[in-house]
């Protein structure tokens, strides 16, 4: 289950071609059936964004390490600032 959740859409992509590579060896395989592995396909391929889609927003909602260091480089130019100023250069 791990897996499905941090790969979906290699698995959907894996399930794409199994899809394919059936119908090419068996072509009398009927319609309805073809239909319902395509719709299947469409399904795993919309949970497989969404999956993206939700690991993408959690990590963009995440404090980067560089906004922190971004933040003690700002604390350190002010402190550089008013040491220079009160040593009179």
């Amino acid at each position: 289950m791990t897996y499905l959740r941090t790969h979906p859409a290699r698995v959907a992509a894996a399930l794409a071609a199994l899809a394919q590579l059936l119908t090419a060896r068996w072509s009398e395989i009927d319609w309805y059936s073809l239909a319902v592995i395509v719709a299947a396909l469409l399904g795993a391929g919309e949970v497989a964004q969404r999956v993206e889609d939700g690991k993408t927003s959690e990590a963009l909602h995440q404090t980067s390490p560089y906004d922190e260091l971004a933040a003690l480089h700002r604390k350190l130019a002010e402190y550089e600032k008013a040491n220079d100023s009160a040593s009179g250069q």
